[in-house]
């Protein structure tokens, strides 16, 4: 089969993360040189800094960590647990995982909630495993599973957790889920959420971001923390980020970009924000019954992407090759035991519905391509006139 991509074609990445860019987002590096130890870029910090809590729902400013998302992931379990501490650790996919395998790491007494593939966390499992907890100083959960396209029901879990053991800390990573999920920390009883730039900000990697409750903040502001920490040293960094000052050198050009960002968020809308990945989100799944396609997830699916089954009688590694290579457009697929099997059609940050269009055209045109015929015999476009259709209704 001639994969040859067609040369008037521009390619498109719908990835959950790094997410398209806005132009004034990228230039805006190129706008102004700023060195980090001046005022004019401590000013510029702490204006980021102060955008960033409404997005959170946090009383205290965010951290900002020059890392990945993971970065800030193991700045939580550092700052957070110390070495022997019971912890609990929900795991539903690749990112579950990654909870688990820093709470092992840093040798807490691990508790894992193991979910299947393609479900969400309940909280009847949840009492069954707290039932055998003694003390448990924190719960690690992911609000968005981006390798299942699955969605935790945080804040029942949360409530099933807290009449137990009220003074556990909840940990949430947020990463790909904030902005396109409702968040807000001091009504959703949270101490900790973590997001990072090239997800719902739209903004390229490199940047994570810590936001804590005052009762965590308090905590470790009162020495409390056993656990030595130099780079991922919260206490210095929250002392510093609320003059403007980090603590280690920022990537500069990022937080620039972020300001850009912040600013197109806040002038859209938090509410809006959530709203547009609802409504597409919502679009897409309604499509799939037009192309003869099945949503992945049995329950809470994801409104930042999509995951989508691969029909049996598709080699889906391939089918990602057609889509790519003929149609220009970058579909993610699923991860370990689920390669091959999903695709992952994100939604997530500056996406519009006419975004949307292109990828479900290519999407067609690849199954078309490798012979899938819709059960209801559909017509080529069929996946896009429903999109339309749900959209309109």
């Amino acid at each position: 089969m001639d994969l040859r991509c067609e040369p008037f074609i521009e390619p498109r990445i719908f990835s959950p993360g790094p997410t398209p860019v806005p132009l004034d987002a990228k230039l805006a590096p190129l706008a102004a040189e700023i060195y980090h130890r001046t005022d004019d870029f401590y000013a510029l910090h702490l204006k980021c800094c102060e955008m960033l809590r409404p997005i959170f729902g946090c009383t205290r400013i965010p951290v900002i960590l020059t890392c990945s998302g993971t970065g800030g992931l193991e700045a939580a379990m550092v700052n957070l647990t110390a070495a022997g501490d019971e912890v609990i650790v929900v795991n539903g996919g690749k990112f579950g995982e990654r909870w688990e395998e820093l709470a092992v790491k840093y040798g807490c007494d691990t508790k894992v909630l193991k979910v299947a593939s393609g479900e969400s966390a309940r909280a009847t499992d949840l009492d069954v495993l707290l039932a055998e907890c003694r003390s448990p100083k924190a719960f690690f959960i992911q609000a968005n599973e981006t390798s299942t396209g699955v969605r935790h029901p945080v804040s029942e879990l949360v409530k099933s957790l807290k009449s137990k053991f009220p003074d556990c800390l909840v940990v949430v990573d947020a990463i790909s889920s904030l902005g396109a999920h409702p968040l807000n920390m001091n009504t959703d009883g949270f101490d900790c959420a973590i997001s990072a730039s090239q997800k719902g900000f739209g903004l390229n990697p490199g940047l994570a971001f810590i936001a804590l409750s005052d009762r965590a903040w308090d905590w470790l502001l009162a020495g409390q923390s056993k656990r030595p920490s130099f780079y991922f040293d919260l206490v210095k960094e929250f002392k510093g980020q609320g003059k403007g000052r980090s603590a280690w050198t920022p990537a500069i050009g990022l937080i620039q970009g972020l300001a850009v960002v912040l600013e197109k968020i806040h002038a859209i809308g938090i509410a809006a924000m959530i709203h547009n990945h609802e409504h597409l989100a919502g679009a897409v799944r309604a499509s799939l019954p037009a192309m003869g396609l099945e949503l992945f997830p049995k329950f809470h699916p994801s409104n930042a992407l999509t995951a989508i089954r691969v029909p049996q009688s598709l080699d889906g590694t391939k089918l990602q090759a057609v889509i790519r290579e003929r149609y220009g457009v970058t579909i993610p697929g699923g991860q370990d035991e689920l390669k091959g099997k999903i695709l992952r059609l994100s939604n997530l940050g500056f996406v519009n519905r006419f975004d949307i269009i292109h990828a479900l055209s290519a999407l067609e045109f690849g199954l078309r391509d490798m012979g899938h015929t819709p059960c209801s015999g559909a017509n080529l476009g069929a996946g896009v006139r429903a999109f339309m259709q749900a959209l309109d209704a």
